[in-house]
């Protein structure tokens, strides 16, 4: 018997519901059902929840990917040991639901289930809470939620829903990202007197999760050491730390246009001892690996009675490899289970900061599970992404374990594909292809070689706001970019000429193939959907790209009634990886109030193109 249920059923969902872009799934409805404390939610199409548990206060936090709420915040208070739950928008693309536990309470998270029912039918069960050791916090009753124009739930938990929050700090070939949501964040960076510790505070930010993940590999960068702090108050701050050796460089941070902070050091660092020299290369392994088996690890140093504790599992999206941190050297061995590939540890258990990192587009992984198997072995469970091979094992030091993530090959260069079999009850989502790097490229004819890239692509849809998708606006410019140019007698090479799943790597080595003569990449961009206020377009360079983004970003102001935000310099990847003139044009936000409709008006579309193709013309005569 239900004691309570709130249902809504969101009939009509006004303006803001015709703004939202056709592929977001809304919530259709949900309810709380108390008796059986678990909270069910429907929503018109595919959904893939991510959850966790965060403490302090104690609370769970799903999110809802590609999901749009289209209304205010929602909230409903209960009595007991579940106080309260509340259903907003946390993003432009993401519905969050927070459901809050009683002071002095707390949830076995190995207890909390994220059930789907079908992918558009899920359930969140919760365990009955269990009063905190040593806590003696009363239960008291919450009175009924408030109207609207008070204050929400969240302004008595600054932390639940800080401006920005810092969901993961990952290696780069050449330092670190920092990856946030929410509003753009305020960086500051400092340096201890020992100058053993550099700091780098986020202002009004909040940790995502009690333990965001961060790279295991920071030794090719010099770093020792890699921590995070949450401190509280009226405006929360996260920081992160870097333990360097005292002769290390400074280090310096830039926000980026791309949801996130750069960190770079101010000079190349010295690697340190017991890591890997270039991202790929294949490690030295110890004497003893010679006598391992083909799908066994050799012998790194256990000794009986010796139990490896798994301390991190963590995804290096710089070098596309899964990272397992043990704190002492464990055997291994390797298994296909038909999809799926399974590495097993032993002797070993898991250790409590050993979480199953989160998945997002482009990671080559869709599933990464951990499960300890009697009290000695270690499983870990990987699905891996159509067209992806798992290598073999690496041992970059004795404590520290990678896999390599490889996009597979047959012959002629054609990208292999498995076979990926969905869910019992689920059904199969269509994946867009991916594309061949390798494709034959036009031979040269002596006329100028442009190579345009068309950002983003595929499951990668970039920016996303107001009805608009950045791939699909930028992939309609370059295509009449491409026209114009071939026009005037130019040879243009496109990255992608359609819905592709395309690397950045891939994009530098196509114009390195042709030889091209310059290369233009194409973009819109986006801030937070609160800042309709910035608008305009932004042209991004990188050492000899200069001339070039003037050229095109005066000739899109001559020709177009547009904002100025400026010519910038910019370490993107592209810009850097390029031998020949590169740029990056930004054209327009998205989420500005001006912008959106221009965007989104193929006339303007038509106009853009042509800009950037008399700029593009007027730096090579």
């Amino acid at each position: 018997m239900v004691s309570k249920i709130h249902l809504l059923l969101l009939s009509t969902l006004g303006v803001l519901l015709c703004s939202l872009p056709a592929e977001a799934a809304r919530i259709l409805g949900w309810r709380f059902n108390e008796a059986q404390n678990r909270l069910e939610f429907s929503t018109d199409g595919n959904v893939q929840p991510r959850a966790q548990l965060v403490f302090n206060p104690t609370r769970v936090v799903v999110d809802l990917p590609g999901t749009r709420l289209g209304k205010p915040l929602v909230q409903e208070s209960m009595t007991g040991t579940i106080r309260s739950y509340r259903i907003g928008q946390f993003d432009a693309d993401t519905t969050r639901i927070v459901i809050e536990i009683a002071k002095g309470y707390s949830l076995d998270p190995s207890q909390v289930k994220v059930r789907g029912l079908t992918q558009k039918q899920w359930v969140v069960e919760l365990p009955e809470p269990k009063r905190e050791a040593g806590s003696s916090a009363a239960i008291d009753a919450i009175p009924p939620a408030l109207p609207p124009a008070q204050p929400p739930l969240a302004q008595s938990n600054p932390l639940a829903d800080a401006p920005t929050q810092v969901n993961e700090v990952r290696s780069t070939p050449d330092g670190l990202f920092i990856r946030v949501a929410g509003e753009p964040p305020r960086v500051k960076i400092k340096r201890s007197r020992d100058r053993r510790t550099i700091e780098v505070s986020i202002r009004n930010a909040s940790l995502g999760s009690a333990q965001i993940p961060l790279p295991s590999d920071g030794g090719k960068l010099g770093i020792q050491s890699i921590t995070t702090e949450q401190k509280q108050g009226k405006k929360p701050e996260a920081i992160i730390r870097l333990q360097v050796d005292p002769n290390a460089p400074n280090w310096k941070a830039t926000v980026s246009n791309f949801g996130g902070i750069v960190l770079l050091p101010t000079s190349r660092p010295k690697p340190l001892p017991g890591f890997g020299g270039r991202t790929g290369n294949s490690p030295q392994l110890p004497p003893s690996a010679a006598e391992q088996t083909p799908n066994s690890s050799p012998n790194l140093g256990t000794s009986t009675g010796q139990v490896a504790t798994l301390q991190r599992v963590s995804i290096d999206r710089s070098s596309n490899q899964l990272m397992l941190q043990l704190d002492r050297p464990a055997r291994y061995s390797t298994r296909q289970d038909g999809n799926d590939y399974v590495l097993t540890l032993s002797p070993a258990r898991l250790g409590s900061g050993a979480k199953e990192p989160p998945i997002y587009v482009g990671d080559r992984l869709r599933r990464v599970q951990l499960t300890q198997r009697g009290p000695q072995n270690v499983e870990i469970r990987l699905t891996p992404d159509r067209g992806v091979n798992i290598g073999e094992v690496q041992v970059p030091n004795l404590k520290l374990l990678s896999l390599p993530l490889q996009r597979s090959r047959q012959p002629g260069g054609k990208t292999g594909q498995i076979n990926v079999i969905p869910p019992a009850g689920r059904p199969s989502i269509a994946r867009p292809p991916v594309f061949d790097p390798n494709i034959q490229l036009p031979a040269p004819n002596g006329r100028p070689v442009v190579v345009i890239d068309p950002g983003h692509g595929g499951p990668d849809p970039g920016a996303v706001g107001n009805g608009l998708k950045e791939t699909e606006i930028v992939l309609d410019i370059s295509r009449q970019v491409n026209r114009f140019l071939e026009e005037q007698g130019v040879q243009v090479i496109m990255t992608r000429n359609g819905e592709y799943d395309l690397d950045l790597q891939p994009r530098v080595d196509i114009a390195e193939r042709a030889n091209a003569s310059v290369f233009v990449s194409i973009h819109a961009n986006a801030i937070s959907l609160a800042r309709p206020d910035v608008n305009g377009i932004e042209t991004y360079y990188y050492s000899s790209g200069k001339e070039l983004a003037q050229s095109i970003h005066q000739s899109i102001l001559q020709s177009i009634d547009i904002g100025d935000r400026r010519v910038r310099s910019a370490r993107f990847y592209v810009l850097r990886r390029t031998s020949m003139p590169a740029v990056l044009v930004e054209t327009g936000f998205i989420t500005g109030a001006e912008d959106k409709f221009k965007l989104a008006d193929p006339a303007f579309r038509t106009q853009m193109a042509k800009a950037i193709s008399r700029g593009i013309l007027r730096y090579l005569q």
